[in-house]
């Protein structure tokens, strides 16, 4: 196969998939995205310019990290299927505009959850200026990862993250909404969250049951005051914690006493009966201040 042809493009995946006997993992929830003018909308939805700082999560066979590299990033990789270096190092292409690939690309394979990105990439990164990190995610990880991504100390440009679309809805939802929850406040006392684009699921190999959604998350230049954000987002978890029943019912392991629970809902200005999806974030930056 020429490899001229993007590994991205459908032709290129398959002779790759058929080559390696690559099959995708479910226990990985892998799936090959074999959408050439998606895997573009993703690095231009990223805004990446050459010298940019990328950390890629789950490279797969390369589709994406080729686009990155074309457009001059700096990428550094995390992956945990062992199957997957031979097939990154032997079909991404061996230089990109005169420059050596490994000059510009680094491959970890550890899980990004285990990951400590000041050790990981001070050899490879300047931590001094900000990342990118550009990822197409697995369905089965990716609140734990958008959550462990959100609680880093990393300097972070922007997140630009492919996920399963009711996720996706999630992360921008309002109060009110079905989709709001935990992790929509957690996301947005950091982030603006903007929908870049949808990606079908005809797109992927194999195809999932779902479409996929790009979203990027960028840092709020004015954060709202939630005091301490891990405190405050581990008592919103447990104000989320029997969805379906009321604040009162949900603050009882919080707050024991009834008449400090009655009393703290009320200075909320909001009913007792009222679901915690009703809350807006100030409302619950006043509960996490009451509870130490």
């Amino acid at each position: 196969m020429n490899n001229e042809i993007p590994i991205g493009s459908p032709i290129r995946t398959q002779a790759i998939i058929n080559r390696y006997f690559v099959k995708a993992k479910k226990n990985l929830g892998q799936n090959f995205l074999v959408d050439l003018a998606a895997i573009q909308g993703i690095v231009q939805a990223a805004q990446i310019q050459p010298g940019d700082q990328v950390i890629e999560i789950g490279p797969g066979i390369g589709s994406l990290t080729e686009q990155l590299l074309i457009a001059g990033a700096k990428v550094f990789a995390y992956e945990v299927d062992d199957d997957l270096p031979e097939i990154l190092n032997n079909e991404l292409p061996k230089q990109i505009n005169g420059v050596p690939i490994k000059e510009r690309f680094e491959l970890m394979m550890k899980d990004i959850l285990q990951a400590d990105f000041k050790e990981d990439l001070k050899d490879f990164f300047d931590l001094t200026k900000p990342i990118k990190v550009v990822a197409n995610l697995p369905y089965y990880i990716t609140t734990p990862i958008i959550f462990f991504l959100n609680e880093s100390e990393l300097n972070f440009a922007s997140l630009t993250l492919m996920m399963q679309k009711e996720v996706a809805d999630r992360l921008g939802a309002q109060p009110g909404s079905k989709a709001y929850g935990p992790l929509s406040i957690a996301v947005q006392i950091e982030m603006n969250v903007t929908e870049a684009l949808t990606v079908k699921s005809t797109s992927f190999i194999p195809r999932p049951k779902v479409d996929s959604s790009v979203v990027v998350l960028t840092p709020l230049t004015q954060k709202p005051d939630v005091g301490d954000a891990k405190h405050f987002n581990w008592v919103v978890k447990m104000c989320f914690a029997q969805r379906r029943k009321t604040l009162n019912n949900n603050l009882k392991n919080l707050i024991p006493d009834a008449a400090e629970r009655a009393q703290l809902i009320a200075s909320l200005g909001v009913d007792a009966r009222i679901r915690p999806e009703q809350l807006s974030i100030a409302q619950f930056a006043q509960i996490a201040a009451a509870i130490k």
